[in-house]
Protein backbone atom coordinates (compact mmCIF):
# COMPACT_ATOMS: atom_id res chain seq x y z
CA UNK A 1 0.00 0.00 0.00
CA UNK A 2 1.25 3.18 -0.93
CA UNK A 3 0.16 6.96 -0.40
CA UNK A 4 2.22 10.04 -1.11
CA UNK A 5 3.29 12.35 1.76
CA UNK A 6 5.08 15.11 2.04
CA UNK A 7 9.28 14.72 2.64
CA UNK A 8 11.38 17.59 3.43
CA UNK A 9 15.07 17.48 3.07
CA UNK A 10 17.19 15.82 6.08
CA UNK A 11 16.91 18.70 8.94
CA UNK A 12 20.12 19.24 10.45
CA UNK A 13 21.69 19.56 14.07
CA UNK A 14 18.18 18.26 15.39
CA UNK A 15 16.71 22.36 14.44
CA UNK A 16 12.80 21.92 13.96
CA UNK A 17 10.65 24.11 12.67
CA UNK A 18 7.02 25.15 14.67
CA UNK A 19 4.59 27.76 12.85
CA UNK A 20 1.94 29.50 15.02
CA UNK A 21 -1.56 29.17 13.61
CA UNK A 22 -2.50 32.55 11.45
CA UNK A 23 0.91 34.30 13.46
CA UNK A 24 3.53 34.04 11.11
CA UNK A 25 5.64 33.02 14.10
CA UNK A 26 7.98 30.61 13.66
CA UNK A 27 9.78 28.62 16.44
CA UNK A 28 12.08 25.35 16.39
CA UNK A 29 12.50 23.01 19.17
CA UNK A 30 16.22 20.92 18.95
CA UNK A 31 16.43 17.61 20.39
CA UNK A 32 19.03 16.97 22.67
CA UNK A 33 22.22 15.62 21.49
CA UNK A 34 22.73 12.61 23.04
CA UNK A 35 21.36 9.92 21.41
CA UNK A 36 18.47 9.17 20.67
CA UNK A 37 17.15 12.14 19.71
CA UNK A 38 14.41 13.43 17.37
CA UNK A 39 13.12 16.62 15.79
CA UNK A 40 9.32 17.20 14.82
CA UNK A 41 8.02 20.36 12.41
CA UNK A 42 4.61 21.28 12.55
CA UNK A 43 3.40 23.94 10.72
CA UNK A 44 -0.31 24.87 10.05
CA UNK A 45 -0.96 25.10 6.22
CA UNK A 46 -4.01 27.00 6.29
CA UNK A 47 -6.59 27.85 8.60
CA UNK A 48 -10.03 29.26 8.57
CA UNK A 49 -13.06 29.60 10.58
CA UNK A 50 -13.31 26.74 13.45
CA UNK A 51 -11.12 24.24 11.38
CA UNK A 52 -7.55 24.08 10.34
CA UNK A 53 -4.82 21.64 8.62
CA UNK A 54 -1.74 20.56 10.18
CA UNK A 55 1.43 18.81 8.38
CA UNK A 56 3.67 17.25 10.66
CA UNK A 57 7.60 15.49 10.06
CA UNK A 58 8.92 13.36 12.32
CA UNK A 59 12.92 12.85 11.98
CA UNK A 60 14.87 10.73 14.22
CA UNK A 61 18.35 11.52 15.30
CA UNK A 62 18.81 8.42 17.15
CA UNK A 63 19.09 4.87 16.27
CA UNK A 64 16.87 3.52 13.46
CA UNK A 65 13.02 2.66 14.63
CA UNK A 66 10.85 -0.24 12.94
CA UNK A 67 7.48 2.26 14.73
CA UNK A 68 7.01 5.32 16.34
CA UNK A 69 4.50 6.82 18.31
CA UNK A 70 4.53 10.60 18.65
CA UNK A 71 2.65 12.46 21.35
CA UNK A 72 1.70 16.22 22.08
CA UNK A 73 -0.83 18.79 23.98
CA UNK A 74 -2.84 21.34 22.93
CA UNK A 75 -3.53 24.38 25.02
CA UNK A 76 -6.41 26.17 23.12
CA UNK A 77 -8.92 23.25 23.51
CA UNK A 78 -7.92 21.81 19.58
CA UNK A 79 -9.15 18.37 18.37
CA UNK A 80 -7.86 16.68 15.73
CA UNK A 81 -11.06 15.58 13.39
CA UNK A 82 -9.01 13.48 10.54
CA UNK A 83 -5.54 12.11 9.54
CA UNK A 84 -3.66 10.65 6.93
CA UNK A 85 -0.31 8.89 7.08
CA UNK A 86 -0.50 8.24 10.58
CA UNK A 87 -3.73 6.93 12.99
CA UNK A 88 -4.38 9.78 15.15
CA UNK A 89 -6.00 9.93 18.57
CA UNK A 90 -7.34 12.04 21.35
CA UNK A 91 -8.26 12.18 25.16
CA UNK A 92 -8.49 15.76 26.46
CA UNK A 93 -5.95 17.72 25.26
CA UNK A 94 -3.28 15.04 24.65
CA UNK A 95 -2.58 13.45 21.29
CA UNK A 96 -0.88 10.11 20.01
CA UNK A 97 -0.10 10.03 16.66
CA UNK A 98 0.99 6.35 15.81
CA UNK A 99 2.95 5.31 12.58
CA UNK A 100 0.92 3.66 9.61
CA UNK A 101 1.78 0.33 8.11
CA UNK A 102 3.69 1.29 5.27
CA UNK A 103 5.85 4.35 7.25
CA UNK A 104 6.73 2.87 10.63
CA UNK A 105 10.53 2.44 9.59
CA UNK A 106 12.62 5.36 9.87
CA UNK A 107 16.48 5.37 9.48
CA UNK A 108 19.35 7.73 11.33
CA UNK A 109 18.37 11.03 9.71
CA UNK A 110 15.18 9.58 8.53
CA UNK A 111 11.97 11.29 8.33
CA UNK A 112 8.00 10.29 8.64
CA UNK A 113 5.08 12.77 7.63
CA UNK A 114 1.40 13.17 8.15
CA UNK A 115 -1.11 15.18 8.17
CA UNK A 116 -4.47 15.97 9.69
CA UNK A 117 -7.64 18.56 10.08
CA UNK A 118 -8.13 19.66 13.41
CA UNK A 119 -10.93 22.42 14.97
CA UNK A 120 -10.38 25.28 17.28
CA UNK A 121 -12.42 27.91 19.03
CA UNK A 122 -10.84 31.29 20.07
CA UNK A 123 -7.32 30.12 18.91
CA UNK A 124 -5.03 27.77 18.00
CA UNK A 125 -1.67 27.46 19.44
CA UNK A 126 1.13 25.38 18.66
CA UNK A 127 1.94 22.73 20.65
CA UNK A 128 4.93 23.24 23.20
CA UNK A 129 6.99 20.61 22.38
CA UNK A 130 6.52 16.86 21.42
CA UNK A 131 7.89 13.23 22.29
CA UNK A 132 8.39 10.58 20.05
CA UNK A 133 8.67 7.20 21.77
CA UNK A 134 8.99 8.67 24.76
CA UNK A 135 12.57 10.68 24.14
CA UNK A 136 11.50 14.86 24.55
CA UNK A 137 12.16 17.27 21.82
CA UNK A 138 12.60 20.11 23.29
CA UNK A 139 15.26 23.31 23.06
CA UNK A 140 14.92 27.27 23.27
CA UNK A 141 13.55 29.34 20.34
CA UNK A 142 15.32 30.45 17.32
CA UNK A 143 14.52 33.85 16.16
CA UNK A 144 13.64 35.05 12.42
CA UNK A 145 10.93 33.82 10.16
CA UNK A 146 12.96 31.19 8.43
CA UNK A 147 12.33 27.43 8.02
CA UNK A 148 15.98 26.42 7.43
CA UNK A 149 17.62 25.22 9.81
CA UNK A 150 20.59 26.81 11.79
CA UNK A 151 23.13 24.60 9.18
CA UNK A 152 21.37 26.47 6.64
CA UNK A 153 20.59 23.22 4.60
CA UNK A 154 17.20 24.19 2.43
CA UNK A 155 14.01 22.45 3.70
CA UNK A 156 11.11 21.45 0.99
CA UNK A 157 8.13 23.21 3.51
CA UNK A 158 4.48 21.76 3.16
CA UNK A 159 1.83 23.69 1.31
CA UNK A 160 0.35 27.06 2.27
CA UNK A 161 -3.11 26.51 1.18
CA UNK A 162 -6.35 24.43 2.34
CA UNK A 163 -6.00 21.44 -0.26
CA UNK A 164 -8.67 22.54 -2.94
CA UNK A 165 -12.52 20.94 -2.84
CA UNK A 166 -12.65 20.74 -6.78
CA UNK A 167 -10.58 19.16 -9.86
CA UNK A 168 -11.31 21.30 -12.66
CA UNK A 169 -8.87 19.09 -15.04
CA UNK A 170 -11.30 16.02 -14.24
CA UNK A 171 -11.06 13.63 -17.14
CA UNK A 172 -7.92 15.61 -18.63
CA UNK A 173 -5.08 15.45 -16.24
CA UNK A 174 -2.97 13.11 -13.38
CA UNK A 175 -3.62 14.96 -9.66
CA UNK A 176 -0.70 18.08 -8.73
CA UNK A 177 2.48 16.20 -7.95
CA UNK A 178 2.28 16.07 -3.98
CA UNK A 179 -1.55 16.18 -3.63
CA UNK A 180 -1.93 13.06 -0.84
CA UNK A 181 -3.21 9.80 -2.17
CA UNK A 182 -5.57 7.81 -0.39
CA UNK A 183 -6.16 3.86 -0.64
CA UNK A 184 -9.10 3.74 -3.30
CA UNK A 185 -7.20 5.79 -5.59
CA UNK A 186 -3.65 3.98 -5.40
CA UNK A 187 -5.09 0.67 -6.32
CA UNK A 188 -6.53 2.32 -9.73
CA UNK A 189 -3.66 4.75 -10.21
CA UNK A 190 -0.41 2.32 -9.05
CA UNK A 191 1.20 0.64 -11.68
CA UNK A 192 0.76 -2.54 -9.57
CA UNK A 193 -2.91 -1.87 -8.71
CA UNK A 194 -5.85 -4.38 -8.41
CA UNK A 195 -8.46 -1.76 -8.71
CA UNK A 196 -8.44 -1.18 -12.39
CA UNK A 197 -6.69 -3.91 -14.87
CA UNK A 198 -7.82 -2.61 -18.52
CA UNK A 199 -8.52 -5.61 -21.07
CA UNK A 200 -7.08 -5.67 -24.28
CA UNK A 201 -8.21 -2.76 -26.33
CA UNK A 202 -9.73 -0.48 -23.21
CA UNK A 203 -8.86 2.50 -21.43
CA UNK A 204 -4.90 2.40 -19.95
CA UNK A 205 -4.81 3.00 -16.01
CA UNK A 206 -3.18 6.18 -16.73
CA UNK A 207 -6.26 7.38 -18.81
CA UNK A 208 -8.36 5.95 -15.95
CA UNK A 209 -6.63 7.67 -13.50
CA UNK A 210 -7.19 10.92 -14.77
CA UNK A 211 -10.90 10.68 -13.20
CA UNK A 212 -10.42 12.10 -9.95
CA UNK A 213 -11.19 14.15 -7.03
CA UNK A 214 -10.54 15.48 -3.67
CA UNK A 215 -12.31 14.02 -0.91
CA UNK A 216 -13.10 16.44 2.72
CA UNK A 217 -9.96 15.71 3.66
CA UNK A 218 -7.62 16.66 1.02
CA UNK A 219 -6.66 13.79 -0.47
CA UNK A 220 -6.96 12.28 -3.84
CA UNK A 221 -10.21 9.85 -4.55
CA UNK A 222 -11.79 8.26 -8.23
CA UNK A 223 -14.53 9.22 -9.07
CA UNK A 224 -17.65 9.17 -11.64
CA UNK A 225 -16.26 8.66 -15.16
CA UNK A 226 -17.68 7.85 -18.54
CA UNK A 227 -17.94 4.22 -19.72
CA UNK A 228 -16.22 5.70 -22.77
CA UNK A 229 -13.42 8.36 -22.39
CA UNK A 230 -13.49 11.06 -25.04
CA UNK A 231 -10.81 9.86 -26.78
CA UNK A 232 -13.05 6.40 -27.66
CA UNK A 233 -11.59 3.80 -25.85
CA UNK A 234 -13.93 2.10 -23.48
CA UNK A 235 -13.13 1.20 -19.33
CA UNK A 236 -15.32 -2.28 -19.41
CA UNK A 237 -17.26 -1.00 -16.08
CA UNK A 238 -19.87 1.73 -15.11
CA UNK A 239 -20.55 4.10 -12.09
CA UNK A 240 -24.23 4.93 -12.98
CA UNK A 241 -25.55 8.59 -13.56
CA UNK A 242 -23.02 11.47 -14.42
CA UNK A 243 -23.36 13.86 -10.72
CA UNK A 244 -23.19 17.03 -12.76
CA UNK A 245 -26.90 16.30 -14.20
CA UNK A 246 -28.37 17.07 -10.51
CA UNK A 247 -29.96 19.91 -9.15
CA UNK A 248 -27.34 19.23 -5.99
CA UNK A 249 -23.76 18.67 -7.85
CA UNK A 250 -23.33 22.28 -7.05
CA UNK A 251 -23.56 21.69 -3.40
CA UNK A 252 -21.80 17.83 -3.37
CA UNK A 253 -19.26 17.91 -6.43
CA UNK A 254 -17.92 14.72 -7.36
CA UNK A 255 -18.42 12.05 -4.79
CA UNK A 256 -15.19 10.44 -3.44
CA UNK A 257 -15.10 7.09 -4.10
CA UNK A 258 -14.16 5.27 -0.38
CA UNK A 259 -13.77 8.17 1.73
CA UNK A 260 -15.59 6.25 4.37
CA UNK A 261 -13.01 3.78 3.99
CA UNK A 262 -10.19 6.23 4.26
CA UNK A 263 -11.76 7.22 7.89
CA UNK A 264 -11.53 3.88 8.72
CA UNK A 265 -8.14 3.42 7.18
CA UNK A 266 -6.84 6.48 9.24
CA UNK A 267 -8.38 5.98 12.69
CA UNK A 268 -9.68 2.38 13.13
CA UNK A 269 -7.39 -0.82 13.94
CA UNK A 270 -6.80 -2.71 10.83
CA UNK A 271 -9.04 -5.64 12.06
CA UNK A 272 -11.63 -2.94 11.49
CA UNK A 273 -10.46 -1.77 8.15
CA UNK A 274 -13.01 -2.00 5.21
CA UNK A 275 -12.43 -1.64 1.60
CA UNK A 276 -14.23 -2.37 -1.71
CA UNK A 277 -13.53 -2.66 -5.17
CA UNK A 278 -13.43 0.20 -7.61
CA UNK A 279 -16.30 -1.04 -10.15
CA UNK A 280 -18.83 -1.40 -7.34
CA UNK A 281 -19.48 2.24 -6.96
CA UNK A 282 -22.59 3.21 -8.49
CA UNK A 283 -23.83 6.99 -8.61
CA UNK A 284 -27.79 8.02 -8.72
CA UNK A 285 -28.48 11.16 -10.08
CA UNK A 286 -32.55 11.97 -10.04
CA UNK A 287 -34.33 15.67 -10.12
CA UNK A 288 -37.94 16.46 -9.18
CA UNK A 289 -38.77 12.90 -7.92
CA UNK A 290 -42.55 12.79 -7.02
CA UNK A 291 -43.45 11.48 -3.65
CA UNK A 292 -47.04 10.71 -3.82
CA UNK A 293 -49.39 10.73 -0.81
CA UNK A 294 -50.16 7.10 0.86
CA UNK A 295 -46.87 5.81 -0.96
CA UNK A 296 -44.74 2.69 1.56
CA UNK A 297 -42.89 1.32 -1.10
CA UNK A 298 -44.95 -1.50 -0.16
CA UNK A 299 -46.32 -2.37 -4.21
CA UNK A 300 -44.40 -2.34 -7.16
CA UNK A 301 -46.00 0.72 -8.97
CA UNK A 302 -46.83 4.22 -6.84
CA UNK A 303 -50.28 4.71 -5.84
CA UNK A 304 -52.80 7.18 -7.28
CA UNK A 305 -52.78 10.22 -5.73
CA UNK A 306 -51.40 13.78 -5.32
CA UNK A 307 -47.78 14.94 -4.83
CA UNK A 308 -46.69 16.01 -1.53
CA UNK A 309 -43.51 16.87 -1.96
CA UNK A 310 -40.29 16.64 -4.83
CA UNK A 311 -37.04 15.54 -4.08
CA UNK A 312 -33.34 15.89 -5.90
CA UNK A 313 -31.22 13.08 -4.48
CA UNK A 314 -27.11 12.55 -5.48
CA UNK A 315 -26.68 9.38 -3.73
CA UNK A 316 -23.46 7.12 -3.94
CA UNK A 317 -23.75 3.43 -3.13
CA UNK A 318 -21.79 0.46 -3.19
CA UNK A 319 -23.16 -2.56 -4.69
CA UNK A 320 -21.02 -5.17 -6.38
CA UNK A 321 -22.85 -7.84 -8.27
CA UNK A 322 -20.03 -10.00 -9.29
CA UNK A 323 -17.95 -11.21 -6.42
CA UNK A 324 -18.60 -12.64 -3.24
CA UNK A 325 -18.07 -10.08 -1.19
CA UNK A 326 -21.65 -9.60 -0.01
CA UNK A 327 -22.29 -13.41 0.63
CA UNK A 328 -20.56 -12.57 4.27
CA UNK A 329 -19.78 -8.81 3.87
CA UNK A 330 -22.72 -6.46 4.95
CA UNK A 331 -21.59 -2.96 5.21
CA UNK A 332 -21.17 -0.96 2.47
CA UNK A 333 -20.41 3.04 1.53
CA UNK A 334 -23.32 5.58 1.11
CA UNK A 335 -22.76 9.01 0.04
CA UNK A 336 -25.91 10.47 0.62
CA UNK A 337 -26.97 14.02 -1.01
CA UNK A 338 -30.83 14.69 -0.99
CA UNK A 339 -33.24 17.53 -0.70
CA UNK A 340 -36.92 17.30 -0.35
CA UNK A 341 -39.60 20.17 -0.59
CA UNK A 342 -43.01 20.05 0.43
CA UNK A 343 -45.73 21.33 -2.33
CA UNK A 344 -48.00 22.85 0.31
CA UNK A 345 -45.71 25.54 2.44
CA UNK A 346 -42.49 24.51 0.59
CA UNK A 347 -40.81 23.38 3.68
CA UNK A 348 -37.34 22.14 2.95
CA UNK A 349 -35.64 19.36 4.66
CA UNK A 350 -31.96 18.16 3.62
CA UNK A 351 -29.30 15.49 4.46
CA UNK A 352 -25.55 14.93 3.33
CA UNK A 353 -24.77 11.89 4.73
CA UNK A 354 -21.52 9.89 4.39
CA UNK A 355 -21.08 6.15 5.76
CA UNK A 356 -20.54 2.45 5.90
CA UNK A 357 -23.80 1.39 6.16
CA UNK A 358 -25.13 -2.02 7.55
CA UNK A 359 -27.70 -4.32 5.29
CA UNK A 360 -28.60 -7.13 7.14
CA UNK A 361 -27.33 -9.04 9.36
CA UNK A 362 -23.45 -9.41 9.03
CA UNK A 363 -21.97 -12.66 8.04
CA UNK A 364 -24.08 -14.11 5.33
CA UNK A 365 -27.21 -13.24 3.67
CA UNK A 366 -30.82 -14.23 2.59
CA UNK A 367 -32.45 -16.02 -0.39
CA UNK A 368 -34.37 -13.28 -3.47
CA UNK A 369 -37.40 -13.54 -4.63
CA UNK A 370 -36.39 -16.89 -5.99
CA UNK A 371 -37.38 -19.11 -4.56
CA UNK A 372 -38.85 -16.36 -1.68
CA UNK A 373 -37.92 -12.81 -0.33
CA UNK A 374 -36.09 -13.70 3.05
CA UNK A 375 -35.98 -17.15 3.36
CA UNK A 376 -33.62 -18.75 5.91
CA UNK A 377 -30.65 -16.82 6.32
CA UNK A 378 -27.66 -18.30 4.97
CA UNK A 379 -24.72 -18.31 7.41
CA UNK A 380 -21.37 -17.97 5.18
CA UNK A 381 -18.16 -17.23 7.06
CA UNK A 382 -17.42 -14.22 9.25
CA UNK A 383 -18.03 -10.59 7.61
CA UNK A 384 -14.89 -8.60 7.07
CA UNK A 385 -14.19 -6.11 9.05
CA UNK A 386 -15.50 -8.87 12.15
CA UNK A 387 -17.14 -6.50 14.57
CA UNK A 388 -19.10 -5.11 11.46
CA UNK A 389 -22.56 -3.77 12.80
CA UNK A 390 -25.94 -5.27 11.54
CA UNK A 391 -28.93 -3.89 10.81
CA UNK A 392 -32.10 -6.15 11.61
CA UNK A 393 -34.92 -3.59 10.79
CA UNK A 394 -34.71 -4.36 7.21
CA UNK A 395 -34.68 -7.60 5.02
CA UNK A 396 -31.08 -7.17 4.54
CA UNK A 397 -29.06 -8.49 1.16
CA UNK A 398 -31.37 -11.14 -1.10
CA UNK A 399 -29.34 -12.78 -3.01
CA UNK A 400 -29.84 -16.00 -4.87
CA UNK A 401 -28.38 -19.49 -3.90
CA UNK A 402 -29.48 -23.19 -4.57
CA UNK A 403 -32.49 -23.02 -4.08
CA UNK A 404 -33.38 -20.86 -6.86
CA UNK A 405 -31.73 -23.30 -9.43
CA UNK A 406 -34.19 -26.20 -7.87
CA UNK A 407 -37.43 -23.83 -7.68
CA UNK A 408 -36.64 -23.29 -11.54
CA UNK A 409 -36.01 -26.66 -12.16
CA UNK A 410 -39.40 -27.69 -10.28
CA UNK A 411 -41.23 -25.19 -12.36
CA UNK A 412 -42.51 -23.03 -9.89
CA UNK A 413 -44.42 -20.01 -9.94
CA UNK A 414 -44.45 -16.59 -8.35
CA UNK A 415 -46.63 -13.47 -8.81
CA UNK A 416 -45.02 -11.13 -11.56
CA UNK A 417 -46.85 -7.60 -11.37
CA UNK A 418 -45.90 -7.15 -15.20
CA UNK A 419 -48.36 -9.96 -15.72
CA UNK A 420 -51.86 -10.86 -14.74
CA UNK A 421 -51.12 -14.49 -13.97
CA UNK A 422 -48.26 -15.94 -12.05
CA UNK A 423 -45.50 -16.71 -13.90
CA UNK A 424 -42.70 -19.85 -13.76
CA UNK A 425 -39.51 -18.59 -12.39
CA UNK A 426 -36.52 -18.45 -15.39
CA UNK A 427 -32.66 -17.84 -14.90
CA UNK A 428 -33.42 -14.40 -16.22
CA UNK A 429 -35.22 -14.32 -12.43
CA UNK A 430 -32.08 -14.54 -10.04
CA UNK A 431 -31.90 -10.77 -8.78
CA UNK A 432 -30.42 -9.18 -6.05
CA UNK A 433 -32.22 -6.62 -3.62
CA UNK A 434 -30.44 -4.88 -1.17
CA UNK A 435 -32.05 -3.00 1.80
CA UNK A 436 -31.39 -1.52 4.81
CA UNK A 437 -32.65 0.78 7.60
CA UNK A 438 -30.32 3.90 8.82
CA UNK A 439 -31.02 6.13 11.86
CA UNK A 440 -29.07 8.91 13.56
CA UNK A 441 -30.25 9.92 16.22
CA UNK A 442 -29.07 13.17 18.91
CA UNK A 443 -30.02 15.83 20.68
CA UNK A 444 -32.93 17.40 18.97
CA UNK A 445 -31.91 15.18 15.22
CA UNK A 446 -33.85 12.23 14.06
CA UNK A 447 -32.71 10.62 10.62
CA UNK A 448 -33.61 7.93 8.94
CA UNK A 449 -33.61 6.96 5.28
CA UNK A 450 -34.85 3.12 4.57
CA UNK A 451 -33.55 2.37 0.81
CA UNK A 452 -34.02 -0.31 -1.77
CA UNK A 453 -30.89 -1.16 -4.39
CA UNK A 454 -32.01 -3.65 -6.41
CA UNK A 455 -29.99 -5.57 -9.22
CA UNK A 456 -31.97 -6.99 -12.39
CA UNK A 457 -28.82 -8.83 -13.82
CA UNK A 458 -26.06 -9.66 -11.32
CA UNK A 459 -23.22 -11.47 -12.77
CA UNK A 460 -23.24 -14.02 -9.82
CA UNK A 461 -25.14 -16.48 -7.39
CA UNK A 462 -24.27 -17.92 -3.98
CA UNK A 463 -22.83 -21.60 -4.83
CA UNK A 464 -21.45 -23.38 -1.87
CA UNK A 465 -20.19 -26.21 -4.73
CA UNK A 466 -18.15 -23.21 -6.54
CA UNK A 467 -14.63 -22.37 -5.49
CA UNK A 468 -15.41 -18.98 -3.13
CA UNK A 469 -18.77 -20.39 -3.45
CA UNK A 470 -19.61 -18.20 -6.87
CA UNK A 471 -21.76 -19.30 -9.11
CA UNK A 472 -21.88 -17.64 -12.24
CA UNK A 473 -25.36 -17.10 -13.76
CA UNK A 474 -24.11 -16.86 -17.62
CA UNK A 475 -23.19 -20.96 -17.02
CA UNK A 476 -26.95 -21.79 -15.99
CA UNK A 477 -27.63 -20.53 -19.77
CA UNK A 478 -26.47 -23.85 -20.80
CA UNK A 479 -28.19 -26.06 -18.73
CA UNK A 480 -31.78 -27.65 -18.99
CA UNK A 481 -33.25 -24.73 -16.59
CA UNK A 482 -35.59 -22.88 -18.39
CA UNK A 483 -33.48 -19.36 -19.46
CA UNK A 484 -35.85 -16.56 -20.04
CA UNK A 485 -35.36 -13.64 -22.19
CA UNK A 486 -31.64 -13.35 -20.94
CA UNK A 487 -30.61 -16.71 -21.36
CA UNK A 488 -31.96 -16.23 -24.93
CA UNK A 489 -29.50 -13.49 -25.95
CA UNK A 490 -26.81 -16.18 -24.62
CA UNK A 491 -27.63 -18.56 -26.37
CA UNK A 492 -28.71 -16.55 -29.64
CA UNK A 493 -24.73 -15.35 -29.93
CA UNK A 494 -23.55 -19.53 -28.98
CA UNK A 495 -25.74 -20.10 -32.19
CA UNK A 496 -24.34 -17.36 -34.01
CA UNK A 497 -20.53 -17.40 -33.43
CA UNK A 498 -20.07 -21.13 -31.98
CA UNK A 499 -19.08 -19.14 -29.02
CA UNK A 500 -20.11 -20.07 -25.11
CA UNK A 501 -20.44 -17.13 -23.51
CA UNK A 502 -17.90 -16.05 -20.56
CA UNK A 503 -18.89 -14.49 -17.42
CA UNK A 504 -17.14 -11.50 -18.50
CA UNK A 505 -17.78 -11.17 -21.82
CA UNK A 506 -19.53 -7.64 -23.06
CA UNK A 507 -22.18 -9.94 -25.00
CA UNK A 508 -23.41 -11.43 -21.82
CA UNK A 509 -26.55 -9.89 -20.77
CA UNK A 510 -25.61 -10.77 -16.43
CA UNK A 511 -23.60 -7.79 -15.38
CA UNK A 512 -25.17 -5.89 -12.97
CA UNK A 513 -26.02 -2.70 -15.29
CA UNK A 514 -29.82 -2.76 -14.91
CA UNK A 515 -30.48 -1.55 -11.71
CA UNK A 516 -33.41 0.09 -9.41
CA UNK A 517 -32.18 2.57 -6.61
CA UNK A 518 -34.70 3.82 -4.16
CA UNK A 519 -33.68 6.08 -1.35
CA UNK A 520 -37.26 4.87 -0.19
CA UNK A 521 -38.05 6.22 3.33
CA UNK A 522 -37.15 9.67 4.20
CA UNK A 523 -37.06 11.80 7.29
CA UNK A 524 -35.64 14.59 8.75
CA UNK A 525 -36.56 16.14 12.11
CA UNK A 526 -33.72 18.42 13.04
CA UNK A 527 -33.85 21.34 15.85
CA UNK A 528 -30.03 21.44 16.70
CA UNK A 529 -27.13 22.31 14.98
CA UNK A 530 -27.35 21.54 10.97
CA UNK A 531 -23.42 20.28 11.15
CA UNK A 532 -23.12 16.80 13.22
CA UNK A 533 -20.31 14.47 13.63
CA UNK A 534 -20.90 10.55 13.57
CA UNK A 535 -17.90 7.43 13.63
CA UNK A 536 -18.03 5.89 10.10
CA UNK A 537 -21.38 4.00 11.02
CA UNK A 538 -23.55 7.03 11.67
CA UNK A 539 -23.46 6.29 15.46
CA UNK A 540 -22.53 8.58 18.82
CA UNK A 541 -23.68 11.97 16.95
CA UNK A 542 -21.40 14.98 18.94
CA UNK A 543 -21.82 18.62 17.57
CA UNK A 544 -17.89 18.67 17.89
CA UNK A 545 -15.39 16.61 15.76
CA UNK A 546 -13.71 13.32 17.37
CA UNK A 547 -10.76 11.38 16.10
CA UNK A 548 -12.17 9.44 13.40
CA UNK A 549 -15.73 11.61 12.86
CA UNK A 550 -17.50 12.30 9.77
CA UNK A 551 -19.18 16.04 8.85
CA UNK A 552 -22.82 14.97 8.42
CA UNK A 553 -25.51 17.81 7.74
CA UNK A 554 -29.13 17.42 8.77
CA UNK A 555 -31.99 20.31 8.04
CA UNK A 556 -35.29 21.14 8.64
CA UNK A 557 -38.08 19.31 10.09
CA UNK A 558 -40.87 17.71 8.65
CA UNK A 559 -43.72 16.10 8.88
CA UNK A 560 -44.43 12.41 8.24
CA UNK A 561 -42.01 9.91 6.58
CA UNK A 562 -41.65 10.43 2.44
CA UNK A 563 -41.11 7.56 0.40
CA UNK A 564 -38.89 8.14 -2.03
CA UNK A 565 -38.90 5.80 -5.70
CA UNK A 566 -35.64 7.29 -7.18
CA UNK A 567 -34.99 5.10 -10.90
CA UNK A 568 -34.91 2.57 -12.46
CA UNK A 569 -32.40 2.29 -15.55
CA UNK A 570 -30.54 -0.03 -17.58
CA UNK A 571 -26.76 1.61 -18.14
CA UNK A 572 -25.61 -0.95 -20.03
CA UNK A 573 -28.27 -0.23 -22.94
CA UNK A 574 -25.62 1.01 -25.39
CA UNK A 575 -23.49 -2.06 -26.50
CA UNK A 576 -20.30 0.41 -28.03
CA UNK A 577 -19.50 1.14 -23.82
CA UNK A 578 -18.33 -3.07 -24.11
CA UNK A 579 -19.29 -2.76 -20.49
CA UNK A 580 -18.75 -6.78 -18.93
CA UNK A 581 -18.70 -8.10 -15.68
CA UNK A 582 -16.91 -7.20 -13.11
CA UNK A 583 -19.30 -3.86 -13.00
Amino acid sequence: MHFHRYRSRLLTAAAVTVVAAGSGVVTALAAHAAAPGCGVAYSVASQWQGGFTANVTVTNLGDPLSSWTLTWSYAGGQQVTQAWNATVSQSGSDVTARNASYNGGIGTNGTASFGFNGSWNGSNPAPASFTLNGTTCTGAPVTGTSTSPPGGGPTTPPPTTRPPTDNPDWGRALPPAGAPHSHAYHIVAAADGTGYTPKAGECSREIHARYWAYGPDGKVYPTWHPARDPSGCAFGHEHGDDPRTSDLYGTAGWPPFGYTSEVMLDSMPESSHRHEDHVGHKVLAVNNSNVIQGDNGTSFFPPQGPTVATCDILLKFHQGTHSPDAFSNNVHELLLDQRCTATNGGQVTEARYSAMIPLGRAGGFSPSECPGFGGQFVNVQPAVPADSPSDTRSLGRLITEPGCVQAIREGRTHNDPLYPNPVPFTVSDMDDFWFSDVQVTGSGLSFRIAPLFYVVNPSRYYDPSQPNRLGRIVDLCYTDLAGGSSCDQVRQVTQQTGQRVAWDDPRSPFKGTLREFRPGTFTVQNSGPTTVYTDVYGRNAATAPFAGSIQQYFAGSGGSALYVRGSTKDYGANSADQIHAPN
